[in-house]
């Protein structure tokens, strides 16, 4: 890997939208995300979910996306391949993927206090966060993903 920028920056997955990453500049001016359609060209565009995760910790990125789904099963299987990823910010259900101002304001907030400060590798969080959202490298089973305690508190 590349030497450790000063500050991770956040990705927007290709699902979703522009306007969110509008949204968060609205709030704060500098807020360190772009769309991965502008990322490098948009040659990650297209990129399996696998590579994707890898292609982030190598370049010192936080992924921020709605695949609560299939992302953290990737993530797991990234783990067990012996690779690392950079990180996920995934929003909640509860999340509307049209509310902009409202992914921006968790976002954003969350960043400020307290993700900035973060060592993203191999984490995921889920927003909003509640106290037992961030799941670790320590929490993930070798064979099974996510243990229930790191999910469930």
């Amino acid at each position: 890997m590349k030497g450790k920028p000063t500050q991770p920056r956040l990705l927007a997955d290709e699902n979703t939208s522009h306007r969110l990453v509008s949204a968060c500049r609205r709030l704060v001016t500098e807020f360190p995300i772009v769309h991965i359609a502008r990322w490098q060209d948009g040659s990650w565009l297209g990129l399996d979910d696998a590579a994707l995760l890898i292609a982030c910790a190598e370049a010192w990125l936080v992924l921020a996306a709605f695949d609560r789904a299939t992302l953290p099963w990737y993530a797991g299987q990234v783990l067990r391949g012996g690779e690392n990823h950079g990180g996920l910010v995934l929003f909640r259900r509860t999340v509307r993927s049209t509310d902009y101002g409202h992914q921006a304001r968790l976002l954003t907030d969350f960043w400020a206090h307290e993700g900035h400060a973060w060592d993203w590798l191999n984490r995921i969080v889920y927003l909003p966060k509640s106290p037992s959202t961030v799941i670790g490298p320590a929490q993930w089973s070798a064979s099974r993903g996510p243990s229930i305690s790191a999910i469930a508190g």
